[in-house]
């Protein structure tokens, strides 16, 4: 078995936070209860605006790519992990999930791209899938500090109440990610959310390396009269990750403060726990 050089990523892709990967989202029917959303807010037509201006973006972003210059980069990957974790909770209660990746690099610094996962929510019959769009910009600093900004759209097949777009900042200095993201109803719920993220990658020895990962989640929600509360929840993920030829392979502990406070569905998986993940690069 030979361990292969760990290359560095350059720019931050818009993958989504915290899959299981270094940086970067339900449950079987039988460990949940979905919660029924409120009625929508008096500022749902913003909300609306914002969706169609996020996907259109994308949207004319990919067009604009099929014309790209030939110096453009494309490249993905396949993975299987035996729990999928978005923001530290189980998108697919505790089973595992087979995702995969595709992502355009262009040298002018323009990037897109999307990510596929099995998902399954409550109440729901059978699988469901998770296609995540993403496409921003980034350029860099006479630091070397890079910056990044871009929108993402988040489409589950079969449940599209919980379809959300998200826009976000972010920067990359080193070994340390960060990004903040923003949506108007985060997994359909009527209320506006903010995820903020640091991931950090230390290399041990050559193809062997740590990855740290901690964010937290702002949220809002309205009850059925239309009152709103605020609701924080924390995430964290401590492993380690080996490239051997070109697999990587990565096994993580990964922790949740409180599912119950954020999203629209609760189970009775476990919240917190070990996530081992195997993938392929092309």
């Amino acid at each position: 078995m030979r361990f292969a050089r760990h290359s560095k990523v350059h720019r931050p892709r818009g993958l989504p936070s915290d899959t299981g990967q270094p940086w970067m989202p339900a449950q079987p029917s039988s460990a949940l209860a979905l919660r029924v959303p409120a009625p929508s807010p008096p500022n749902r037509g913003r909300r609306r605006f914002l969706e169609i201006a996020a996907v259109r973006g994308i949207v004319a972003v990919l067009l604009a790519f099929v014309y790209a210059d030939a110096r453009a980069q494309w490249s993905g990957s396949v993975s299987l992990v035996s729990d999928y974790r978005y923001r530290g909770i189980s998108l697919t209660g505790n089973d595992p999930a087979l995702q995969g990746t595709v992502n355009y690099d262009d040298p002018t610094g323009f990037y897109a791209g999307s990510f596929f996962s099995n998902v399954r929510f409550a109440f729901t019959s059978g699988r469901d899938l998770q296609a995540l769009s993403f496409a921003g910009y980034v350029w860099q600093l006479p630091s070397g500090v890079t910056g990044d900004v871009g929108v993402d759209y988040s489409f589950f097949t079969g449940t599209h109440g919980y379809d959300y777009p998200e826009a976000y900042v972010g920067f990359s200095s080193g070994n340390l990610t960060g990004r903040l993201y923003y949506t108007p109803r985060y997994f359909g719920r009527f209320g506006d959310a903010i995820y903020g993220e640091l991931n950090f990658a230390q290399p041990l020895d050559d193809g062997v390396r740590i990855v740290i990962h901690g964010g937290v989640l702002r949220s809002k929600s309205y009850d059925i009269y239309g009152a709103s509360s605020n609701q924080t929840t924390f995430d964290a993920r401590l492993g380690v990750a080996f490239d051997v030829d070109a697999f990587n392979l990565e096994l993580s502990w990964v922790g949740l403060s409180n599912a119950e406070s954020t999203y629209p569905f609760v189970g009775s998986g476990r919240r917190n726990g070990v996530v081992f993940k195997v993938s392929r690069t092309f």
